[in-house]
């Protein structure tokens, strides 16, 4: 399996550290700032905008081959994976002692941690491949 982008790399190595020391949400909001630069790559790779949440979402449908009807080929294996990544960020926005519900466990955090790494490397890995399509 690739590693992720350098930066995104960066980033999930001081996630590391946050998580290490108790901090959540600072781990989080660094969790998916190397997913979204992760994403960002890939657009920027193929010419595709990506500057807000919208345009993100939208590299992650172009990604699963979604058509103008919302209707995708196969298993929407980005979204999925990208649905992950967002929730890190929900985390790291969300008060949560008002919102008590999205308080996560530590298996939580350790199991959406592994599987956005792999996604930020599934990206890498199409960054460095040079495939456009």
């Amino acid at each position: 399996m690739n590693k992720p982008l350098p930066e995104a790399q960066e980033l999930l190595n001081f996630a590391d550290l946050a998580y290490g020391s108790g901090d959540f949400r600072e781990g989080s909001r660094l969790v998916w700032e190397a997913a979204r630069i992760s994403i960002a790559a890939v657009a920027a790779h193929r010419g595709w905008p990506c500057d807000s949440m919208d345009e993100i979402k939208q590299v992650i449908y172009r990604l699963d081959g979604v058509d103008q009807n919302g209707k995708c080929p196969g298993y929407p294996m980005h979204f999925v994976k990208f649905t992950v990544a967002d929730m890190f960020r929900e985390h790291a926005e969300t008060n949560e002692w008002e919102y008590p519900e999205f308080q996560w466990s530590v298996y939580e955090f350790k199991t959406g941690y592994k599987s956005v790494k792999k996604f930020t490397a599934l990206l890498a890995e199409y960054v460095a491949s040079g495939s456009k399509s």
